[in-house]
């Protein structure tokens, strides 16, 4: 089968890509940059130069494609540019979009985050339930547009599924400087590792294997319209680095940083990094992210798809073995900015 991956340089796409040309299928991939590092190598994966912003330049990756598994996105939750996350997040999925009804694909797959979904309360988030608090970044915002346009399009004919996606770790390019990866890399070096204090603040946190499989399920079993949920363990930091300590058999260090600790690092980094005429990664309003619970619920993809959850110690071991067999490639390579395309 011939597909389409959007985002194939980012670390969701890159891993997608790989399994969809192992497992025998002819994929295009969409990508700004041809001579990217992070472009996957593979002898079933052909490489087309294109942006997801210009939909003319979608039109020959797409042509003659059955499926659209479109992960491309601006993430982060800053960009200097005020409307650099609508553009790429929202009318580049407007895009991708047009172009697979234009070309009559067949089925098309969202990446979407669980941060739609927003925090949770007293339970596990489901994808019916509604959202709790106002929306407090631009990326969770243009996600949540997005996901509208690719419901109207289902609406209108097109076989869309929505994939909605936890805290995502385990073997692969790294994308982010802080990421679920950086963290655990971070610990098992014996660097300092920040944890966030109340220690018991819940999060869900997803194996990338077990990511990539629930988008091939999602793309096979799922019903045209409905969003999955595709998360694992709901932990504790408290748990998460128990679990760490006793899996890599290191002690670490930690340093527990209260919200306002962390607001305060953020301010500095944000305005450092301004200075130094660079992106900043961690901002005192995203420090909002890590100071509440995020529990998320995975019975419908369970019971609808056959989806399956790796118990997150197993997962975090062949996470840890893989960056110490990868340990200088993967700390030299980092994804220069957060548009994963």
């Amino acid at each position: 089968m011939k597909v389409l991956v959007t985002g194939a340089t980012g670390y969701v796409g890159h891993n997608l890509a790989l399994t969809l040309a192992q497992e025998g299928n002819e994929v295009h991939i969409l990508v700004r940059n041809p001579g990217s590092l992070f472009i996957p190598k593979h002898r079933h994966i052909r490489v087309f130069t294109g942006d997801i912003t210009e939909k003319i330049s979608i039109l020959p990756a797409i042509k003659s494609c059955e499926q659209v598994f479109h992960t491309a996105a601006l993430v982060g939750l800053y960009a200097s540019k005020a409307s650099a996350f609508y553009d790429v997040n929202v009318e580049g999925t407007r895009h991708v979009l047009e172009a697979a009804a234009d070309t009559g694909v067949r089925k098309f797959i969202f990446t979407s985050t669980c941060g739609v979904i927003g925090p949770s309360l007293n339970k596990p988030m489901s994808e019916s339930d509604p959202r709790v608090t106002a929306f407090n970044n631009d990326y969770d915002l243009s996600k949540f547009l997005a996901e509208k346009l690719v419901n109207d399009y289902g609406k209108q004919g097109l076989f869309t599924v929505i994939a909605s996606v936890a805290k995502v770790y385990g073997p692969g390019v790294e994308t982010h400087p802080l990421s679920v990866n950086s963290i655990i890399r971070r610990f098992v070096q014996g660097k300092i590792t920040f944890c966030p204090t109340p220690d018991d603040l819940v999060s869900n946190y997803v194996f990338i294997d077990d990511l990539v499989r629930g988008h091939l399920q999602a793309i096979e079993k799922g019903q045209s319209g409905e969003k999955y949920i595709l998360g694992g363990e709901n932990l504790s930091y408290a748990n998460f680095f128990q679990t760490l300590r006793n899996v890599s058999g290191i002690k670490g260090r930690l340093f527990p940083a209260s919200k306002n600790l962390a607001r305060l690092y953020g301010g500095w980094h944000f305005i450092g990094a301004k200075l130094a005429r660079k992106e900043p990664f961690f901002t005192a309003n995203g420090v909002n992210q890590i100071f509440c619970n995020k529990l998320f619920d995975c019975s419908k993809a369970i019971g609808e798809l056959g989806y399956s959850i790796t118990p997150f110690a197993t997962a975090l071991q062949q996470t840890i073995q893989f960056y110490k067999n990868n340990s200088y490639e993967y700390q030299q390579l980092f994804y220069p900015d957060y548009r994963c395309e």
